[in-house]
């Protein structure tokens, strides 16, 4: 009998317990499952959500530019198409949306605007990208690695562009020929000095040019006479040392220089030597 009363006791004891952690669990708040992003996600720009700045913020649209427009949960209405000649693109129920001068995040808001507006889409998130860069472009040729067409997809200078291509190659100048677009002529820009042009900002259509590597010529009673490559900043001094020195008949105070065809007076060794001189160690007077 004693063993049957404890059995009892214990079957409502644990169903006490079992009552009160119910209890319990039913009064405690329910924990909310954090959202899920899909992993690589593109970001989107949409009426109503923050514009994140696309990869290429700074590039505005111009005729002939082939952008893909993607309106997420609508499939139908994402398309890849051009900016015609008048700047425009043609898009299902908006018609032609001006895209010249936009940038990419410019347009994704205009698009997003018009579907809300005309009351076609609640909310709707669309993105937008370049799939060809055409309208807004700086031509890089001469002797560079890669010479070509490279868009204006962010602000470029002069040098920064010229790095794109590859730099100049061993064959080419230590400058670079900056022809604008617009018509104010050909201007040569040192590469060794940056504050002199080659930090100048790049426009649509300028053409850069590296030209084959400058020359400085000596020749007469020197051990190996020749062409050596220009060198910025370089003497005559330096350039009688690249050819090795005068001959034992050679004389350090004759020596004539011709530039542009004619003979330059008053010239010593320590002054400075410019593209295409031509140094000439005359003989000694016994």
């Amino acid at each position: 009998m004693r063993y049957k009363h404890f059995s009892q006791l214990g079957l409502a004891g644990a169903a006490a317990l079992v009552l009160l952690c119910g209890t319990a669990a039913a009064q405690a708040p329910a924990a909310t499952a954090p959202a899920t992003v899909p992993a690589g996600a593109p970001a989107a720009t949409g009426a109503g959500a923050a514009a994140p700045a696309p990869a290429r913020a700074g590039y505005r649209l111009g005729p002939d530019d082939e952008i893909k427009v993607s309106v997420y949960g609508q499939p139908d209405l994402s398309v890849t198409t051009r900016v015609k000649a008048d700047g425009t693109v043609r898009l299902a129920m908006l018609g032609a949306v001006d895209a010249r001068g936009k940038t990419t995040a410019e347009l994704a808001d205009t698009i997003a605007r018009g579907y809300a507006q005309g009351g076609y889409l609640a909310n709707p998130s669309v993105n937008v990208e370049v799939s060809q860069y055409v309208s807004r472009f700086v031509t890089v040729l001469g002797n560079v690695p890669q010479a070509g067409n490279y868009p204006l997809d962010r602000p470029y200078t002069v040098a920064a562009m010229l790095a794109r291509a590859g730099g100049a190659t061993d064959k080419g100048a230590n400058a670079v020929i900056l022809t604008p677009a617009d018509g104010s002529g050909p201007v040569r820009i040192s590469l060794a000095e940056m504050a002199a042009g080659a930090s100048r900002p790049l426009a649509p259509g300028d053409i850069l040019f590296v030209p084959p590597a400058e020359k400085v010529y000596v020749y007469g009673q020197v051990q190996e006479p020749g062409a050596f490559d220009f060198v910025p900043g370089q003497t005559f001094r330096q350039a009688l040392a690249l050819a090795g020195g005068p001959t034992l008949a050679g004389s350090t105070r004759r020596i004539k220089v011709r530039r542009g065809g004619k003979e330059i007076d008053g010239v010593s060794l320590d002054d400075a030597v410019q593209p295409e001189d031509v140094l000439i160690i005359r003989e000694k007077l016994f």
